[in-house]
């Protein structure tokens, strides 16, 4: 399949980004995503904000829908996906990556959930009433009130996100969850020696319980040497699919563009100096620079033999599966494999 034809296949595919947390209302990043062919992304509305500075941020969010009805727009539901690719804007799915903002009120999550909070991830990188996080010197797992949290949000429709959380903490969630929970911005512990990144039981336990990892496309967690390219992030992808099946990989690339300098220092916090240097010495993913260049990662997909309706899967085919089953609701039964592990193959390569 030629160049064309690539971006032809991602011009139809339903585009879905598991994470980014750039700066929304700096209108190049709105122009870029457009560029990118992205559909929706779940963006990150708050992490260590507390409960008064997240709800300014919601309602900072509801002026930027307004103020760019042509650009972006809110999604609360799968049907909203669909509606944002038919006007080709973005659809933005509030996320959070802490649960600081209920303030330790369980009742704050029907308040969010209200509001179009559809996805929240238990921990940053620290110990919370939650749970630990990756960074976490000891990692306790879930608390008692954690699995509340979990409960409750099994209750609402919204979906668990475990990327930050230490290896007890998720592991304990993926157990107490009644339906299938994600791993929204993740890397395989085997490619790079990372406390953010998670070992093989852990996206094994994620896929036999029905949830989605979404590949990250940050170099100090792509490759031991902290250098990468497109070809390394589709290497990650590829090792998912082996991992976990076909039907558990998708993309969640952590974009952080146009960040203010003092939102991404507080969102370092916690990071030890090694990590740190790690992370500034190289934080472009040659190939990959910007979600922009999303249309790329389909043609990286394509080259490598993925047939066209696997490659529309890891696109975003897998997280909308997984948005229509947490979000409606279904049954808590877990979905099976349809793909089964190991099988990027003959199975799910064109002859």
């Amino acid at each position: 399949m030629n160049q064309h034809q690539a971006l032809s296949l991602h011009e139809e595919a339903i585009v879905i980004d598991g994470l980014n947390a750039s700066y929304f209302f700096n209108e190049a990043v709105l122009r870029r995503i457009r560029q990118g062919g992205v559909t929706a992304f779940n963006g990150t509305v708050a992490a260590w904000h507390s409960l008064p500075e997240t709800m300014n941020l919601i309602a900072d969010y509801y002026r930027l829908f307004e103020d760019h009805a042509d650009r972006i727009m809110q999604v609360r539901s799968v049907e909203d996906i669909g509606k944002a690719k038919a006007r080709g804007c973005a659809g933005m799915i509030f996320g959070f990556q802490d649960t600081n903002a209920l303030g330790g009120n369980l009742r704050m999550l029907a308040v969010y959930h209200a509001l179009g909070v559809r996805i929240i991830q238990l921990t940053y990188n620290d110990e919370n009433a939650v749970g630990c996080g990756c960074m976490a010197p000891v990692d306790k797992g879930l608390t008692p009130f954690g699995r509340e949290v979990v409960a409750e949000m099994n209750r609402l429709g919204m979906l668990v996100d475990l990327s930050h959380c230490g290896r007890k903490t998720t592991m304990d969630a993926i157990e107490a969850s009644k339906g299938p929970v994600a791993f929204t911005h993740a890397n395989p512990l085997a490619l790079a020696k990372s406390p953010r990144n998670k070992p093989d039981e852990a996206f094994k336990a994620l896929a036999d319980k029905g949830g989605v990892a979404g590949v990250v496309r940050l170099p100090a967690w792509l490759t031991h040497h902290g250098k990468a390219s497109v070809e390394d992030y589709l290497k990650a992808i590829d090792y998912l699919v082996e991992t976990m099946g076909i039907d558990h990989v998708g993309l969640g690339t952590d974009f952080m563009e146009e960040i203010p300098a003092e939102i991404m220092m507080a969102s370092l916090k916690g990071i030890s100096a090694e990590n740190l240097q790690k992370y500034y010495s190289s934080t472009l993913v040659e190939g990959f620079e910007s979600v922009a260049e999303f249309p790329g990662v389909t043609e990286g997909l394509l080259s490598r033999g993925y047939r066209p309706e696997d490659v529309k899967k890891i696109m975003g085919g897998n997280w909308l599966r997984l948005f229509e089953r947490v979000w409606r609701g279904c049954p808590t039964t877990t979905l099976p494999s349809p793909g089964g592990r190991g099988q990027r193959g003959g199975g799910n390569k064109k002859a």
